[in-house]
């Protein structure tokens, strides 16, 4: 729900800002990729009553915050609200390794690209946009996700203990 809130911050603020697709369109597939995924999860545990309650309740929670309704500051502060998001996210994950003393089955591949990413958004939020909140946003992202790929260069050759079956 955090990362939902992140992506419903960016897209709404970027579509109100009038900021090119190419600065927020990956929020929008995310976003999408996202209540899908929410929708899914109530769905296979039996609440399909409740994924479809949620995801009208979204659709009116974003419709309003794209309509004029909302004040821009609303929406600045929606952007802005990012920032924590992203730093409690990914310093609970890096709390977890860390008392774990291993990354468990993280991927390597996605660790770089989500570092490697938030590294480049950082130049296309300024060069298209020029915007300093989102810039920063990318910002402390990358140093979140550069903490994290630095836990999994250090933890490279830790393994989870191995848990020993019961004999019954």
């Amino acid at each position: 729900m955090l990362e939902l809130v992140a992506l419903t911050g960016t897209m709404v603020y970027s579509i109100t800002n009038n900021f090119p697709f190419s600065s927020w369109g990956e929020a929008l597939f995310l976003m999408l990729q996202t209540i899908t995924i929410c929708f899914l999860v109530m769905h296979y545990r039996g609440q399909t009553v409740k994924g479809v309650a949620f995801l009208a309740c979204y659709g009116l929670v974003l419709l309003v915050l794209l309509s004029p309704l909302t004040p821009l500051t609303v929406v600045t502060l929606l952007q802005a609200s990012n920032v924590p998001a992203v730093v409690v996210g990914r310093l609970l994950q890096a709390a977890t390794n860390y008392h774990n003393g291993h990354t468990g089955q993280l991927s390597a591949i996605t660790v770089f690209l989500l570092f490697g990413g938030s590294l480049a958004r950082i130049f296309t939020s300024i060069q298209e946009t020029g915007d300093p909140l989102m810039a920063g946003t990318f910002v402390v992202s990358s140093l979140c996700n550069g903490l994290i790929a630095a836990q999994l260069l250090f933890y490279w050759n830790a393994r989870p203990p191995h848990r020993q079956k019961k004999a019954e």
